[in-house]
């Protein structure tokens, strides 16, 4: 009899009883026991005969203080990848490592998840890139964050983004001698793809010496190469581009008692732009008609090109701009180039007021993470809940202290949608200044007394706070 049909004769037997079965409950369930392990037991696992593994090598990476490691073990469990960012990034800044035992787990999250792969390697330290190498999934963390030397030859034969991501590099090198390379290869490759990449690779490190190529490839017959050329030079504040923009501006538009408008029989008059303008404008289809091209034009001047013509500061020439029929279009236009703005706060506002929908938040996402949250305080008056909440999501982390304790406000000054009625603002919790919503803890659950997960992230945010802030008064 096998193995097998012993095991279902005394499971028969235990099914219809001891007695029955001519035995007694001792030896039947010893029977089982014994069968069981033998017919359903793990089987042994075959020998191996490679080596094992060495030891690690030693580190003099200092890792996280207890307080630390217990948050990031909270975090861990809370699965919580904007917390664990934030972890990461105060790690960071502190100069220590995750706990040995917390490496397996972030290597995993670094696979599932790429768009954590940078924090989470600042905070691995050389075990965890020792640990890296040993899976091959866990690849991507095994080389240390110091760059190595570009080939640039051989840059060119790695794929799309490895690729673009290896050029910049070696403009950060090498300015100039990358800047060479890339001209040289401009004029000999064929593909419009390949040259696309050549001119992305100038955004790192761009300056005045880089527009001599950039203008070379606003003549390109490809859309995306001329397009790409055109978004960097309009970066340029005292381009040639930005001169041809700002005569034409001049040229084009007069300041009337209602704002700026379209002069009569000049350039925007025209129901199509000359070649010479419709080089200078995008070729996506966004600055067609009388509108685009004055959005086209005003994005290639600096905010600097309106506050002196009209003689004023930038509160005072955002106004002036939102006043005139074609302030969509100019503030849209100006939006573009904030960053060149002494004061970009007014620009922001005005030109968020005088969007509407999905326009209004994608140009509120791509603003800079304290000026956004400034302009939302600013616009967001007459909103209701849900546009607050919604625009406040597309806000990048984290908040500054100041737009935390306005937005705050406002959120408390609303009035609860009813499925959200009791309920504290998950993204005002989670992207809000820690030290500020940490004050005003007895403010928030009076305000929102249902108990819900987003107070726990704001707790273990408190905490993190706490724990490295306490490292650092220590030392």
């Amino acid at each position: 009899m096998t193995l097998q049909a012993d095991w279902d004769e005394a499971v028969q037997a235990a099914l219809i009883g001891a007695h029955r079965a001519g035995t007694t409950p001792t030896a039947l369930l010893d029977r089982v026991a014994a069968l069981g392990v033998a017919a359903h037991g793990a089987q042994l696992p075959p020998p191996v005969d490679t080596p094992p593994l060495p030891a690690a090598p030693a580190s003099d990476d200092v890792r996280a203080h207890p307080p630390a490691r217990s948050v990031l073990v909270q975090i861990l469990a809370l699965d919580d990848q904007v917390l664990l960012t934030e972890w990461c990034g105060m790690a960071k800044a502190a100069r220590v490592v995750a706990d040995h035992r917390e490496l397996p787990a972030l290597l995993g999250l670094g696979t599932a998840h790429p768009g954590l792969r940078p924090a989470v390697s600042a905070v691995l330290g050389a075990r965890g890139r020792w640990l890296a190498g040993i899976r091959p999934a866990w690849a991507w963390a095994a080389t240390g964050v110091v760059a190595e030397e570009i080939d640039l030859g051989q840059a060119l034969d790695l794929p799309g983004t490895s690729r673009l991501a290896a050029l910049r590099r070696a403009r950060n090198q090498d300015p100039a001698g990358t800047r060479a390379f890339l001209a040289a290869q401009f004029e000999v490759q064929r593909r419009a793809t390949d040259r696309q990449v050549l001119v992305s690779a100038l955004e790192a490190n761009l300056g005045p010496d880089d527009e001599p190529l950039l203008e070379r490839a606003l003549d390109d017959r490809a859309i995306g190469v001329h397009d790409e050329a055109l978004r960097l030079l309009r970066t340029l504040p005292t381009s040639h581009l930005a001169e041809r923009a700002a005569e034409r501006l001049h040229r084009g538009l007069w300041l009337t008692a209602d704002g700026f408008d379209v002069q009569t029989e000049e350039l925007w008059a025209e129901t199509a732009p000359e070649p010479e303008e419709a080089r200078d404008l995008l070729k996506d289809g966004s600055e067609v008609g009388v509108a685009g091209r004055l959005r086209g034009a005003a994005a290639s001047v600096p905010p600097q090109h309106w506050t002196g013509r009209l003689d004023t500061d930038d509160e005072g020439a955002a106004a002036e701009l939102a006043r005139g029929p074609w302030a969509s279009a100019l503030l849209r236009g100006v939006a573009q180039n904030l960053r060149l703005a002494d004061d970009a706060r007014p620009w922001a506002v005005a030109a968020t007021r005088s969007l509407t929908g999905m326009e209004q938040l994608e140009m509120l996402g791509g603003l800079p993470a304290e000026l956004a949250a400034r302009t939302v305080v600013e616009v967001s008056r007459q909103w209701n809940y849900d546009l607050l909440d919604h625009a406040c999501s597309q806000l990048p982390a984290p908040w500054g202290a100041r737009a935390t304790a306005d937005l705050l406000d406002r959120y408390a000054g609303m009035r609860d949608p009813r499925w959200r009625a009791g309920r504290p603002p998950a993204v005002l919790l989670a992207r809000g200044d820690a030290e500020v919503l940490g004050a005003n803890w007895a403010r928030i659950t009076e305000r929102w007394p249902e108990h819900t997960v987003e107070l726990d992230v704001l707790r273990l945010r408190m905490q993190l706070r706490e724990a490295f802030n306490h490292r650092e008064e220590s030392q």
